[in-house]
Formats: structure tokens, C-alpha cells, sequence
């Protein structure tokens, strides 16, 4: 019997976490979704900060209060993930990449 003839009940849609959507993703620090927040004491803290912030592409909340003691945690964890990702090692083609030597074959059927 063809399935156009099945009179069983209809099947529930899957949630969506088995579905494949990302329903926990994580939010990256210094980006516009969770910028950055700094304290400081003064304002020419304050300019300099903004300007390591901005040549970073950081996102940043930065307040001015001489009352508190500094607080600049967040631009250090900032600053240390960078000093990580450039200690990044290159990867070899696996069989099915493309060929690194440009010849536009599979590396399988050109330097392997």
C-alpha cells in the first residue's frame, strides 16, 4: 500500500533543539550582543581605551566614575583570546579538499 492511503494520525513536528537549530548558542564577548563593560577613573583613560577598543573592533560600555577602583577585566580576557588564536597551526588538505597547489583538483587525484 502506497503512503498516499495511510489514514494513521498526523506526526508530530520534532523540538526544536533535535531538529538541528542552534537554540544555546554562546555569545562572544566584544561584540555588540555583549560588549565589554569597563570602569575607569578618568576621562583620558576613558580616550584611550575607546581607541584600543576601536582598533580592535570591540564592542565596549566604558563608565567614568572616579569613586570606584578601575576595572578593566573584560578587555583583558579580550586581549588574551587574541594572543590564542594566532598561535593557530595550518591543516593539511584531507583527500577531499581541493589541491593547495591551485590545480583546482581533489588533493587525492593531484599531490596525494
Amino acid at each position: 500500500m502506497s503512503k498516499f492511503f495511510y489514514k494513521g494520525g498526523s506526526m508530530k513536528k520534532p523540538e526544536h533543539s533535535s531538529a538541528g537549530f542552534a537554540v544555546s548558542n554562546t555569545v562572544r564577548l566584544g561584540t555588540d550582543k555583549a560588549p565589554a563593560n569597563i570602569s575607569v577613573q578618568t576621562e583620558e583613560r576613558k580616550q584611550e581605551l575607546i581607541t584600543v577598543f576601536s582598533e580592535n573592533g570591540w564592542a565596549s560600555i566604558i563608565k567614568v566614575n572616579p569613586e570606584e577602583e578601575e576595572n578593566i577585566r573584560d578587555l583583558e580576557i579580550l586581549q588574551s583570546k587574541t594572543e590564542v588564536t594566532a598561535a593557530v597551526t595550518t591543516k593539511q588538505a584531507s583527500r577531499n579538499d581541493p589541491c593547495p597547489c591551485g590545480s583546482g583538483k581533489k588533493y587525492k587525484k593531484c599531490c596525494a
